[in-house]
């Protein structure tokens, strides 16, 4: 399994540039558009987004080309928000929300990664594409950039050195990575747990060298990262449902003629179920490969994980208080998700 995820896609590259027409030869395009992303080169995030840059280079009839930079090769998820604001090393990407709250310093896109905000992924694609989309790409457009799609990263767990997480007890006794955001941040708070932001490029040599004892993500990013290697247990929270956006730079879209921009946009429905789909099919076996890897997988019953929400509703009520314009949609949100629940 490790081995499949890490394997590179060299040949799309070759793929795209042959669906070109044979006769044309354009010498440079009319755009060229880098495009960054923490998503390892193999995974399904760099699937869905290599599969974009053949999608575009071919309808554009090679007016705009694509250059890929996966796998945090130009630095930290906030760093490339910031770089695509700016219209300068990167006109686009795939990250994570949280990434793009922090670095476009937009808190009503923290608001999905409240934890245990959603009981499951019909929820979260609920309220994701009927509740939130038209806000939330108002608010990036405020704030330069364009939303083209959702993308996923997944339910984040505890992967741990040392203890087993079952309770906020246990939790409370290692010292933690933290994303970069608000949110992640005061939860650990909320549960009593010393965290330490960190970028996820530098996580895996932090828990090598004992600066961390554990971090949370999903069982996709942790095995395709490597971030299993140094660690001994990885125990089932789900605490926090991550949904990641693909966006463009809006400096960079707003130079385009009209056909070229419906062109980057693609179908945002279509390509939001393709991105969640391709994770989603890889979860059971991708837990079940954690005990071939060493690391032994931890069942929590839903007393427990009741437990963490308990605690972590405190980050909700924080959220609403500290982002009073974001509470009306957080309502809505709830309102809605009661609703579903029959509640």
């Amino acid at each position: 399994m490790r081995t499949r995820l890490l394997t590179a896609l060299a040949g799309l590259g070759a793929a795209a540039l042959a669906l070109l027409p044979a006769t044309t030869v354009q010498a440079e395009p009319d755009f060229i558009a880098s495009f960054g992303s923490a998503a390892p080169e193999g995974t399904p995030w760099a699937d869905q987004l290599n599969d974009i840059k053949k999608r575009v280079e071919s309808e554009s009839g090679g007016r705009i080309k694509m250059k890929m930079f996966l796998g945090s090769v130009l630095g930290g998820e906030v760093e490339m928000v910031r770089d695509v604001r700016r219209n300068a090393r990167l006109q686009g990407g795939g990250f994570s929300t949280a990434a793009v709250a922090e670095g476009a310093n937009i808190p009503l896109l923290q608001l999905p990664e409240l934890p245990y905000l959603f009981n499951n992924n019909a929820e979260a694609d609920y309220v994701l594409d009927n509740i939130l989309w038209d806000p939330m790409s108002a608010e990036l457009s405020s704030k330069g950039f364009v939303l083209m799609a959702w993308a996923e990263n997944g339910w984040r767990s505890f992967g741990t050195k040392k203890h087993p997480v079952r309770t906020p007890a246990d939790l409370a006794k290692l010292k933690m990575r933290s994303q970069e955001t608000d949110v992640h941040m005061q939860m650990y708070a909320a549960l009593g747990t010393q965290a330490v932001t960190l970028p996820i490029s530098e996580v895996l040599t932090a828990l090598q060298t004992n600066i961390v004892d554990g971090f949370d993500n999903t069982p996709l990013f942790t095995q395709a990262a490597g971030l299993y290697e140094p660690i001994d247990y990885y125990s089932l929270s789900k605490h926090i449902y991550q949904p990641a956006a693909v966006i463009w730079s809006k400096k960079f879209f707003d130079t385009m003629p009209a056909d070229l921009q419906t062109i980057m946009l693609g179908d945002a429905k279509a390509e939001s179920a393709k991105g969640r789909k391709g994770v989603r099919e890889l979860e059971a076996e991708l837990l079940a490969n954690f005990p071939d890897l060493g690391v032994e997988v931890v069942e929590l019953t839903d007393a427990e994980r009741k437990a963490f929400a308990n605690v972590t509703l405190a980050v909700h009520m924080k959220f609403a208080a500290e982002n009073p314009d974001a509470k009306p949609l957080l309502d809505k949100v709830k309102a809605a998700l009661a609703q579903q629940r029959g509640g």
